[in-house]
């Protein structure tokens, strides 16, 4: 039987593939992810991680520059006054990758420490950690526990000042059955209640724009992977390896471009 043998790559951790998929999908996502132009991030993030991450300084701004990314902000950003309250910071999510660095290369230039609740697979990225919280969006028991500690340890956080950016969404915006304009994902109520525990006051941030047609297109039939039926689940996780293996190329098509708060 003939054994697909994947190569190694440097920083495995630039990747939406990880070790508990099969075999055939990371070599898939691997392919796409390397036609979209991943090695040139690879090397860029190579430096920003040796030369920017140790200075502590604009480490988010910084690697937006390195990208060629500006963010225009239709308001005063830092704001003039902040409130002397818990500050839960609230986006969208409409690109993935490229809205994340727009938001906490905004956050940083409020002064402050902060924190980003992600996925708990970004913290790959070793030096997401000292500004992450992770989440873990699998319907497991260990899972909850896992969340229920994070809220708390994110009130705590809170209370000391510390700002916490969430994406309520906890996925990337699309557009239903594929045209059309872009709708966040269904919010959870993770961060409602986050705010109601902290007495926290909130600062929304839209993002506009979404990814492109076949992002969306690919997207449609995702649902179907929650399904009983075989051809059904089959279909929907086909969608989900399409979806997963294009964040990448829509996180390079922003470069040279300006993301709109």
């Amino acid at each position: 039987m003939l054994k697909l043998k994947l190569r190694e790559r440097r920083f495995p951790e630039l990747s939406y593939a990880n070790a508990h998929q099969p075999v055939l999908t990371r070599w898939f996502i691997h392919s796409v992810e390397g036609l979209s132009g991943r090695d040139r991030f690879a090397v860029l993030y190579d430096f920003w991680r040796r030369q920017v991450v140790p200075t502590g300084d604009r480490v988010f701004s910084r690697m937006l520059e390195l990208i060629d990314v500006k963010v225009h902000n239709a308001v005063q950003w830092p704001p003039a006054a902040l409130p002397d309250t818990p500050l839960v910071i609230v986006a969208n999510h409409p690109f993935g990758i490229g809205d994340g660095i727009a938001v906490l290369s905004l956050v940083e230039q409020l002064g402050r420490p902060f924190r980003v609740m992600i996925h708990k697979d970004l913290l790959r990225i070793r030096e997401m950690e000292p500004y992450s919280l992770p989440i873990d969006f699998s319907e497991t028991k260990e899972a909850l526990k896992n969340n229920m500690a994070v809220r708390h340890e994110a009130v705590r956080l809170l209370k000391e000042g510390v700002t916490i950016v969430v994406f309520p969404a906890g996925g990337v915006a699309t557009a239903p059955k594929g045209f059309g304009r872009a709708i966040d994902l269904p919010w959870k109520m993770f961060p409602a209640k986050l705010i109601q525990d902290a007495k926290a006051s909130v600062i929304p941030m839209y993002f506009s724009g979404q990814n492109g047609r076949l992002f969306h297109l690919v997207s449609g039939p995702m649902n179907m992977a929650e399904r009983d039926n075989r051809v059904a689940k089959f279909i929907g996780k086909a969608s989900l390896t399409l979806r997963t293996s294009l964040l990448i190329r829509e996180f390079a098509r922003l470069s040279g471009k300006a993301i709109e708060v």
